[in-house]
């Protein structure tokens, strides 16, 4: 693991630090294949990486910080540039003359009985996900976080409800050209309700059929409507079930059947996590800016109840990509997890006919 520890008291001492912080950024750069065309941007990259460390170092002087923080390999990027890449703006694209061209469908909330859940669920060891994405490249910038956390629900929930012998991935790149319609605004951000509500009007494809570009582009509409590509069809959705915000019952319900996205707030406790479970105090926030994926949760050997989620950031965020969430039972949680009320898609009978069974 590439870890670079360089105190606050070292950078502060003035040549010595800078040294300190030169041989760190070059070994940041071999690690991640990190190349700058002007001398101007290597400065604007190694400033951004010595607050990084800086910002690292806070955290971890911080007992409100229990998990370990550290360097991942977006971690030369200024603050306002991570933001704008890495997550995503929720407000719809009211500007857009087609916006609920067809209503969103009606969405039932499904029941739940209460403790009907296994003690422990965790789909990545189920096999029952496709490899972590990236959502931005290394020159595009996608700030396409709620695709991908639709487009994981969606193929996941069809291996599991289908008992597939392997996971089929789902087209990111079609939710982010084609869901602006119903209110999504491609890179600049969207909401997973808005791309499910898209893929049961519409369908989804196989990602190898329409394939992930870190930009949005126009939506391609033949190769959507090819019935031979098309993992989901029209109408293979048949509605849209309910989780209520701060339930966690409703969520542990939900979970336990497959994976479900959620929206929260990537604070610096957030953005730089590396390993173990991110608590309350941590990541005490009031808004949201970010979709995950809840793929799991347990019990910590110490008593500690978490959820796991997964990230659209690449394998340096994180666990390769995955991380722990405190589970603190119908209350918004850290990052504000669970503060708004979030839906998954529910399958009709008919969806095995789909020409991706198999596969």
């Amino acid at each position: 693991m590439f870890l670079v520890v360089v105190t606050l008291q070292l950078i502060a001492v003035g040549h010595g630090a800078s040294v300190e912080v030169e041989k760190a950024f070059q070994e940041f750069m071999r690690t991640y294949d990190k190349r700058y065309d002007t001398d101007e941007q290597y400065q604007v990259a190694k400033d951004a990486f010595e607050n990084t460390m800086r910002e690292i170092e806070t955290l971890r002087a911080n007992s409100n910080v229990t998990h370990e923080v550290g360097l991942n390999e977006y971690a030369d990027l200024p603050k306002e540039v991570f933001n704008d890449i890495l997550k995503c703006d929720f407000a719809p694209k009211l500007h857009t003359p087609m916006i609920r061209a067809t209503a969103i469908p009606t969405v039932p909330q499904d029941s739940f009985e209460v403790g009907d859940y296994p003690p422990s669920v965790d789909w990545e060891a189920a096999g029952a996900l496709a490899p972590v994405r990236r959502q931005s490249g290394d020159v595009k910038k996608c700030g396409s976080c709620y695709a991908i956390g639709a487009a994981v629900v969606m193929e996941s929930r069809f291996k599991i409800e289908l008992s597939q012998p392997r996971v089929v991935p789902f087209s990111v790149q079609q939710l982010v050209d084609c869901s602006t319609t119903y209110g999504n605004r491609g890179c600049d951000g969207g909401r997973a309700q808005e791309a499910f509500a898209y893929s049961k009007a519409e369908g989804i494809v196989k990602e190898s059929s329409y394939q992930y570009m870190f930009e949005e582009g126009p939506c391609k509409e033949s190769v959507v409507k090819n019935p031979d590509d098309q993992c989901i069809r029209p109408g293979d959705i048949v509605h849209l079930a309910s989780i209520p915000k701060a339930n966690e019952e409703a969520m542990l319900n939900a979970v336990a059947r497959g994976p479900v996205a959620v929206t929260l707030y990537g604070a610096p406790a957030f953005d730089n996590y590396k390993d173990g479970i991110m608590r309350v105090a941590a990541c005490d926030q009031k808004k949201v800016d970010h979709t995950v994926v809840i793929v799991g949760y347990n019990t910590s050997a110490d008593g500690i109840r978490y959820w796991k989620i997964m990230n659209s950031w690449g394998e340096s965020w994180g666990m390769k990509g995955f991380g722990y969430v405190e589970r603190t039972g119908d209350k918004p949680g850290p990052c504000n997890i669970l503060s708004e009320s979030h839906q998954y898609p529910r399958f009709v009978a008919t969806i095995r006919s789909s020409p991706c069974i198999g596969l």
